[in-house]
Parts: C-alpha cells; structure tokens; sequence
C-alpha cells in the first residue's frame, strides 16, 4: 500500500503523469532538506537551476531555525516570552510570535475556541513537551484537569500592543506547533517568489503548500487515509486558480506522536475544552489559500461537530474540508467532494457524508 510520500514520490519521478506533457516539456526537478531529521521536499516545474539552488538554500535556512526560535519546550524566544508571562503577565516578544499570535487570533475566532494556543502548560501536562512523546507515560489526574478547566487560558485573555504582549490569566503558555508548520511553508513559498520561482510544491510530510502547477496540469496530490495510513484520495490543485496565487493541502490526524497508556492511545492533538485529546476524529485534511491558516484549521476541525464545520469554513474562509471518524466515516464539504477522487477501494471506509452548508 503507497504511502501520501511514496505517491507523491513516484510522480516526481514521472514528468508525464504528473503534466500530461512530453518529458522535454516540463522538466520535473525534487530537491530535499531535512528539519530535526524529518524530511521536507521541494518539487519544482520548468525552473531554472539557479533559482532552484537559491530557493532550497533559503529554504533549509528558513525552517529549523524558526523552529528553534517558537520551540515550546527547549530554550528559544518562545519559552523565554512563556516565562515572563507566567511571572510577571507581560513580555517583549518578536515579530514573528506576534504574526503568530494574529495568526492563532484569526483560528480561534473561526473555530469557536477550539484552537488555541495558550493551552501549553497542558500540552506538557500530557507529556508532549518532551522527545519522546511516543513512550508510554502515565496521565494527568482526572483532578488536575478538571481544576485545570476551571481556570483555563484562552486566548481572551491575550492582549498585544505592539511588541508587548500582556495576559489576564498567567497560566497563559503560548505552543504554537498547530500553525507553525503553516506559517513556515508561508516562508519558504515567500522565498520562492523571491528567487523567482512560478512553479513549486513544498512537501513537509504532512503538509503540501504550493504556487503555480506541473507544466500545463495542476499539481497531482494525495490524501492519507489517517486510519490505514495508505492513500484516501488524490486531488489537483494549481496555485494559478487561487487568488492570492497560493494553495495548500493540510493534514492532521490522531496516528501522529501519540503514546499507548494501559492499551488506550492518547493524541497529541488537545481540546481545550475538554482538555483532552480528540478521540472521535481519526484524522482531516483541509484545502486553503492561507498556509498557516489551513494548517491550525485541521486541528480545530477535529474537535467540532459535522454541523459545526460549516461555519468554520465561513470564518477562515476554506476551499474544503474533509475528515474521518475512527467508525470510517467519512464526511467533507461540497467543494472537497467536487474536487477530489478517493482511491477505492478505501481501506476502512463504512460509510461517506456531506457536510451540510
């Protein structure tokens, strides 16, 4: 069974499949960095060497960095503003942390809360502030989390003044990795642009941002079914038909950095509002035009109800929305169904819905 990687591998690998040109036609280029040993790819259509040096090299230098910058748990500007804010409810903070802070403020109005950022010290609380988040590890008492929840930050409670940064509620812990991949993909599609470039796709394993398309066809895609890990759908998306001249394909799923406890598995992915993690959702993919965005959108979809989403979409104004329930259902907006071709038959799968709009 190919993998979201695998397949989009072998079309890398396949000029023609990917255009529906001849070889001499569009020219097909992957180049690849690693981030903290993840892998990230850039795939680039009838570029010039140049160019494609200058944007891999820029990218490489983009990632781990910011990275290391908004890092949750080690040293990092990130830690140093959590810091301050516990003791003293405001901080300095960076340029970039306040874009994110915008950028968190713009997911958790549209997702009616369920995103948000300031949930960190709970993020460690369920153990994944650590590098092996994997490892079984025993969980928060029922009665810290309830207490937690009595108290719990929001983002309500965060106010910005320029690069001031002040909180009514000092449990506030800023972890911004909902959206971090998002906004990197943002910086590095920026680079591109710089260098020149028309034509890329930007893999970070999870996420797929891109301008442009594959010679004469839009860039080829796959989705990966969160409950097989094997390919759900494919779809073909073109940053020339997007406005902004950007698109972006998102996943997230409950299969990624989750740890097993007395035989049940725990997500990395917490509802604020339950301070839990999701346990219905499987997995969802969302299609925008605003990278970070899109990004903490797959997260917020996770902990809303089918009816819920539609609104959503509205508010961060989305292309589509899909997801899948551990049950196999799957369910997704009138766009996504449109666009995308599953690839049957689809392991898991009991039953498919629309999502009412």
């Amino acid at each position: 069974m190919l993998t979201r990687r695998q397949f989009l591998a072998t079309l890398a690998a396949s000029p023609l499949l990917i255009s529906g040109c001849t070889k001499s036609e569009t020219r097909i280029v992957e180049e690849g960095f690693t981030v903290f040993n993840m892998p990230m790819t850039l795939r680039f259509a009838n570029e010039s060497p140049e160019a494609i040096t200058q944007t891999v090299n820029a990218a490489a230098g983009i990632v781990e960095p910011l990275y290391r910058r908004i890092h949750p748990w080690k040293p990092s500007d990130l830690t140093r503003l959590n810091a301050q804010l516990a003791a003293h409810g405001k901080a300095a903070a960076t340029p970039e942390i306040i874009e994110l802070i915008a950028i968190s403020r713009t997911l958790f109005e549209g997702t009616d809360g369920a995103f948000d950022p300031t949930i960190g010290a709970l993020i460690a609380a369920w153990g994944f502030h650590n590098s092996h988040v994997t490892e079984s590890h025993p969980l928060p008492t029922e009665a810290f989390l309830d207490a937690w929840l009595e108290h719990r930050p929001t983002m309500n409670d965060v106010h910005v003044d320029g690069l001031e940064v002040r909180v009514t509620n000092q449990r506030v812990q800023f972890d911004f990795n909902g959206c971090a991949e998002g906004y990197a993909g943002h910086l590095v599609i920026q680079a591109a642009e710089k260098a020149g470039i028309t034509n890329c796709l930007f893999d970070t394993g999870g996420d797929l941002f891109m301008i442009g398309q594959a010679g004469d066809k839009p860039w080829h895609l796959a989705i990966e079914n969160p409950l097989k890990r094997g390919v759900l759908a494919s779809i073909d998306l073109s940053g020339n038909t997007a406005p902004n001249g950007h698109q972006s394909l998102n996943s997230s799923g409950n299969y990624e950095h989750r740890f097993i406890y007395k035989g049940e598995a725990y997500s990395h992915i917490i509802n604020p509002k339950t301070a839990r993690p999701v346990r219905r959702i499987a997995g969802s993919t969302v299609w925008a035009n605003h990278y970070a965005i899109s990004d903490g959108a797959t997260k917020g979809v996770m902990m809303l109800e089918p009816e819920q989403v539609p609104d959503m979409v509205r508010k961060l104004k989305l292309d589509g929305v899909l997801f899948m329930e551990e049950t196999g259902q799957l369910w997704m907006n009138q766009r996504m169904q449109d666009k995308l071709h599953l690839v049957e038959p689809v392991a898991g799968l009991t039953a498919t819905h629309l999502i009412a709009e």
